[in-house]
């Protein structure tokens, strides 16, 4: 009889170890695939870097030259009116040039 509730027992104890590693099993596959799911999340967000950084790069590009572009203009109109001021003190009626007409007697 002793031997038979061993027996009992020791099957008792297979079955729990059985159940046990069947659910251990169960945990790596979830883990497994849990894994799998984040690398494939790393390299989604690896590949949006990378095309973030395209894009600003491009950005920055084409911001340098509508810069570019505007220090030009703004360096032309600068030298447009230096030439417009020139002409003009050196007109016929600059500062210190001798009057055409006088009124005076």
């Amino acid at each position: 009889m002793e031997q038979n509730e061993d027996l009992i027992r020791l099957a008792g104890v297979v079955e729990e170890l059985l159940a046990s590693h069947n659910q251990l099993k169960q945990e790596k596959r979830e883990l497994v695939q849990s894994v799998k799911e984040k690398e494939i999340y790393i390299q989604e967000l690896q590949s949006s870097i990378a095309r973030l950084k395209d894009e600003k790069a491009d950005v920055s590009q084409r911001v340098s030259g509508i810069l570019s572009v505007l220090e030009k203009w703004e360096k032309g109109q600068m030298n447009e009116e230096e030439k417009s001021l020139q002409d003009t003190s050196s007109g016929p009626f600059a500062e210190g040039a001798p009057p055409l007409f006088s009124m005076g007697g």
